[in-house]
């Protein structure tokens, strides 16, 4: 447990809570046993609960698994009264809180509304290891690196689809930290929650467009992909076409029958290969006359 202090409000933040803390927080801010069964470990879902003498409500934020390389859903519930703000999580999120300076509020909405834009302004710092895998996306997607692409495509889009999802689900709870904020702290709460629900805002919305353009990253490597393909694919069909009659001439006077033609001459087998020869060149001058080859 960890206790800071400011003008006329302190924050206490409490990572992995044990017995004693929670008894701690029972005993100094009364708080209902509900509460106490629901901090004992991470919740299912984020919400927004307004008792006669403080909020509760769990907010989720996405913090990056360099080793897994995508984002994972990290808990953080606060416990909000008159005059103190708790955090309460259950992973070290001490990166994400270590420039936080409550110095300077007055007040437990100050320190909430500090510690939200504090995570807030983390998230869209986190960013920056998408903004650059997209970059190299699509610096590399024509020097015949495909599969190589493809690859660091579908890492990219589980990371993005992952954070895309913690982070939509801060909207919910910030739109209800609104409602029942205004009725807690007063009316002058509202442009505090409303510029929260706003930045919120603000990183869904690059997040979408880190996705969109991801999608049409993978859309152009597709394409690349199909049409060398389809090449490899005309090139082997035009050489089949190209050998097939030939073969036939081959086998053709490959035949032990009486009047074959040319058989018995001088030079007879020079003469077939020269035939097969002059013909595969005038193919090879049609295809390529007509785009084919």
């Amino acid at each position: 447990m960890e206790i800071k202090k400011g003008r006329n409000v302190r924050w206490v933040n409490i990572e992995k809570p044990t017995e004693k803390d929670l008894s701690w927080l029972v005993k100094e801010f009364g708080i209902h046993p509900v509460i106490v069964e629901e901090l004992r470990g991470p919740s299912a879902r984020g919400r927004v609960e307004a008792y006669k003498d403080y909020l509760y409500f769990i907010y989720y934020f996405p913090l990056y698994d360099k080793e897994d390389e995508s984002s994972v859903r990290t808990e953080i519930d606060f416990i909000v009264t008159k005059d103190s703000v708790v955090t309460v999580h259950y992973d070290p999120v001490s990166d994400s809180m270590a420039e936080f300076d409550m110095t300077a509020c007055n007040s437990s909405l100050e320190v909430t509304y500090q510690l939200i834009e504090h995570l807030i302004g983390f998230e869209e710092r986190q960013l920056r290891h998408v903004r650059e895998k997209v970059e190299k996306v699509g610096k590399e997607i024509f020097k015949d690196k495909e599969k190589e692409v493809l690859e660091q495509i579908t890492y990219l889009k589980r990371d993005v689809s992952e954070y895309r999802i913690i982070v939509r689900l801060q909207g919910p709870v910030l739109h209800s930290l609104l409602v029942k904020g205004k009725k807690f702290w007063g009316d002058n709460a509202e442009i505090y929650l409303n510029d929260l629900m706003g930045d919120q805002l603000k990183v869904v919305n690059q997040i979408d467009d880190y996705r969109e353009a991801i999608g049409d990253f993978e859309d152009t490597n597709n394409q690349l992909m199909n049409l060398k393909v389809n090449s490899v694919m005309k090139t082997f069909t035009s050489l089949s076409f190209l050998t097939f009659p030939f073969m036939l001439i081959a086998a053709v006077f490959s035949m032990n029958t009486r009047d074959m033609p040319l058989v018995g001459l001088p030079y007879s087998f020079w003469i077939i290969i020269a035939i097969m020869a002059a013909g595969m060149a005038a193919l090879i001058v049609y295809f390529k006359r007509k785009g084919w080859f």
